[in-house]
């Protein structure tokens, strides 16, 4: 399988800071001494994939609805032999055919979610617009299952190798309701107040470093953000524990940083037709909390060292 061609390298006295600070042990956060408290001494690879967008439908410009199956397949076989700790699914698993019934269109997520129980190992989903393009909020979460998380809980958190992974559910619109059949708009996207709080008190109590999983992009303005995305940012800057966001939603990918966080958002499985216009990605984060991300098809790879202030 090619592996992406492109890069992304932080500049190099950025590098050198982190480099440093990892000499004497460990990278300190603000209001956390990682190196005194020693509690950072392992890293963590898990594995990414999103927006497959799975239907029984024919293409319909740059989207190939129906392979997208083969392809979260072998996402999901190649992470396996990659021997990554957990598989997260980062949204709009499915997509759905004009008309069908939401019966029809519970059998396109049912499916895409037996695909990637094969991971043997935890998995992790995050909620996309699409997934309640035809089916309530409840009726998705009931088959997008996550591993040791309550049933029809649509955000948490959960801890591997020393890193604690946040998930957000921006599915709600600006009045708090969450998605349901087709009842919003997609440019609509919120983290609820009472999600936001949440997220708050997960970050002042976490004591260890922070990646957060989400799928609508938290990084700016526009179509393809959370419309409240600065207030989210805010919460996250302010806790000077997060290391990265992984997002989907914007098929054709991005990578920025924010506040001292980055930000990589990950192309999308449906686009483009053959296995080679798949997208799927390892990301290790290692003992100096600097990250890498191997990217595999069209996604691409990146060396992302940890901010210092």
């Amino acid at each position: 399988m090619a592996e992406a061609p492109g890069r992304w390298f932080v500049e190099r006295r950025d590098f050198l800071r982190v480099s440093a600070a990892s000499l004497a042990g460990l990278v300190a956060f603000r209001g956390a001494d990682w190196a005194e408290a020693g509690r950072f001494a392992a890293g963590v690879r898990f594995g990414v994939l999103t927006d497959a967008h799975h239907a029984d439908g024919p293409s319909r410009g740059t989207r190939f609805y129906r392979e997208s199956r083969t392809k979260v397949r072998e996402a999901v076989t190649h992470l396996e032999a990659a021997r990554v700790t957990f598989l997260a699914q980062l949204g709009d698993i499915k997509d759905m055919v004009a008309g069908e019934s939401p019966a029809r269109t519970l059998d396109h997520l049912s499916l895409i979610a037996r695909e990637t129980a094969q991971f043997n190992g935890p998995v992790y989903h995050v909620l996309g617009n699409h997934d309640m393009d035809n089916v309530s909020k409840p009726q998705a979460l009931s088959l997008l299952r996550s591993t040791g998380v309550a049933e029809g809980r649509s955000f948490y958190s959960c801890r591997h190798g020393g890193v604690r992974f946040i998930t957000l559910d921006a599915c709600s619109t600006k009045a708090g309701d969450d998605y349901d059949r087709g009842n919003f708009d997609w440019r609509d996207a919120n983290v609820p107040a009472a999600q936001l709080a949440w997220l708050r008190g997960e970050l002042a109590a976490s004591a260890e470093p922070v990646v957060v999983l989400a799928h609508q992009r938290l990084d700016g303005t526009g179509d393809v953000y959370v419309t409240n995305s600065l207030a989210v940012r805010e919460a996250l800057e302010a806790s000077g524990k997060v290391l990265a966001v992984f997002q989907g939603h914007d098929h054709a990918g991005a990578r920025s940083m924010l506040g001292g966080i980055h930000y990589y958002t990950l192309k999308a499985i449906v686009e483009g037709s053959g296995q080679e216009n798949n997208a799927y990605a390892v990301v290790e984060v290692h003992p100096d909390l600097s990250i890498s991300v191997r990217g595999y098809r069209k996604a691409e790879s990146a060396e992302i060292a940890r901010a210092t202030k």
